[in-house]
């Protein structure tokens, strides 16, 4: 297993509630795995947890698994940048359009937050962000990958795909085939009307 990689699964209760699968090793390979939270939350929807997660639950899932409850949602896809072995099984990996009906699937503040801090393109962004406003969440301020998690990224170490996306949220008009420098200069420039 690649340390840090991720999926997603489809939960379908037939009413809808959260479902909370405690994070306990049962076969040898779960047991192999570390684990640094005592339980998953799924609600109902599209939820992303980490592969390690699902080795350690899907012994506990057995039953929701085999009835089609909790779908694990993998796709083919064309290898590319985003999906280099040809397999899409999470958000960043998935083609635009299923990226968006991904996101309308969802109501774990969870997993926006984490797709909010990882997602690039502008209309998956948006989309989350307007999801996470129906919800009454917080919108979090950007984080510096591997940074303290209090400190905001400052707009001139945003990368060209951050600022793009900074731009959509806050309605400023920015193409994407401009240069870091005019997207930041037209940002500065409308932020300090």
């Amino acid at each position: 297993m690649k340390d840090g990689s991720k999926m997603l699964l489809n939960y379908k209760p037939k009413d809808d509630h959260i479902k909370i699968i405690p994070l306990i090793a049962v076969s040898e390979a779960a047991k192999k795995v570390v684990i640094t939270r005592p339980q998953v939350q799924l609600l109902p929807g599209t939820n992303e947890i980490s592969d390690d997660e699902y080795l350690v639950i899907k012994d506990h899932i057995k039953r929701e698994l085999e009835s089609k409850v909790i779908v694990p949602i993998e796709k083919t896809v064309p290898t590319n940048k985003r999906a280099p072995s040809g397999k899409a099984k999470n958000l960043k990996e998935m083609p635009t359009q299923e990226a968006i009906a991904l996101v309308q699937a969802c109501v774990n503040p969870e997993t926006l937050t984490k797709w909010y801090q990882e997602e690039t393109r502008e209309e998956v962004r948006l989309l989350i962000t307007e999801t996470m406003k129906e919800l009454k969440m917080d919108i979090p301020k950007l984080e510096v990958k591997g940074g303290n998690e209090n400190d905001a990224i400052a707009l001139e170490d945003m990368t060209h795909e951050q600022l793009v996306a900074y731009a959509a949220e806050k309605k400023i008009s920015v193409n994407a085939s401009q240069t870091k420098e005019e997207i930041l200069a037209v940002i500065k420039k409308a932020e300090a009307k």
